[in-house]
């Protein structure tokens, strides 16, 4: 299938003419990087491919679970971020069911410190999630841009609160809650973003229900990566809630603690939680053993 599309970057007459096969042409599989839920087709370049009406135009970086790709709507003439996600390993069809269900509930959700989903759909052996591509930076980029007062920070925490609290309403739970998912806009909106963990919480929120399933994923490692294992802890090790640890499913009391222990991180200058291993982490986190703060300062 041969198709003309515009890139917004460039001119109103948009980038040459490109051959660009469907999504349906796409697949998920490794590429040059090693990124497993990176778009492929027989080895050529994703640029200018196809994924639903969306054409992929730069990769912008790894969320939970996937990929994700600035692209350009043709039909609607704007930016917007696609992201690829890919389930793997047994009962892989029934977790892509899963995954459109929980990612249209998602587009449901219309909150402004939430960043909006356009459009859902199957491709390859997982799904894409079209989104609203905010300009701007990730709450940790804006922590370290300069000193930030004591009112800025709350505001922008109270901002992502507002938004988290929505999806808690819908009856979703986000699961990764860490500054480097949610964005301060060019436009001074606070959007939370990434819910590539989140997931229908089957209940009503705080009830604090779930299954066992904690296993040997808590080894030594980069506490700053996502644990997303199939039937392993998931979440960022730093921002877990205990019973993320212990092996419980999510819930809102969960995202709550994530999101206070970045506040505690965005006051103090470090994180509440000392550890240079997951267990070790994992041990102080479970035990409610905080670090002395020190000299450290609270903004003004």
């Amino acid at each position: 299938m041969s198709r003309s599309f515009s890139d917004p970057r460039t001119s109103p007459e948009g980038p040459p003419t490109s051959s660009a096969p469907s999504g349906d042409d796409v697949t998920l599989r490794p590429d040059a990087d090693g990124d497993a839920d990176a778009p492929s087709v027989s080895q050529t370049a994703w640029r200018g491919r196809f994924v639903g009406r969306f054409v992929l135009l730069e990769r912008l970086g790894r969320g939970g679970m996937g990929v994700v790709y600035l692209a350009y709507d043709p039909e609607l003439d704007r930016r917007v971020a696609v992201k690829l996600v890919t389930a793997e390993g047994a009962g892989e069809e029934a977790a892509t069911a899963r995954l459109l269900r929980e990612a249209q509930a998602l587009a449901q959700l219309s909150h402004p410190n939430i960043v909006a989903v356009h459009d859902v759909g199957r491709v390859g052996t997982g799904i894409y999630v079209a989104m609203e591509y905010v300009e701007g930076a990730t709450l940790g980029a804006w922590l370290r841009e300069r000193p930030r007062r004591c009112h800025e920070i709350v505001a922008v925490f109270a901002a992502a609160g507002r938004g988290i609290a929505a999806a808690h309403e819908a009856g979703l739970v986000h699961r990764d809650i860490k500054p480097d998912n949610i964005m301060v806009g060019r436009d001074q909106r606070v959007r939370v973003l990434d819910f590539g963990l989140a997931r229908s919480s089957g209940m009503r929120p705080g009830t604090g229900e779930g299954g066992s399933s904690r296993n040997g994923t808590l080894g030594a490692g980069n506490l700053d990566l996502q644990l997303t294992a199939v039937g392993a802890v998931m979440g960022t090790p730093v921002y877990m809630a205990p019973e993320q640890y212990a092996g419980a499913l999510a819930d809102a009391r969960s995202d709550i603690y994530s999101l206070c222990v970045a506040l505690w991180e965005a006051m103090h200058g470090r994180r509440p939680f000392a550890g240079d291993s997951l267990p070790e982490l994992a041990d102080n986190v479970l035990a409610g053993r905080l670090v002395e703060t020190g000299d450290a300062r609270v903004p003004a």
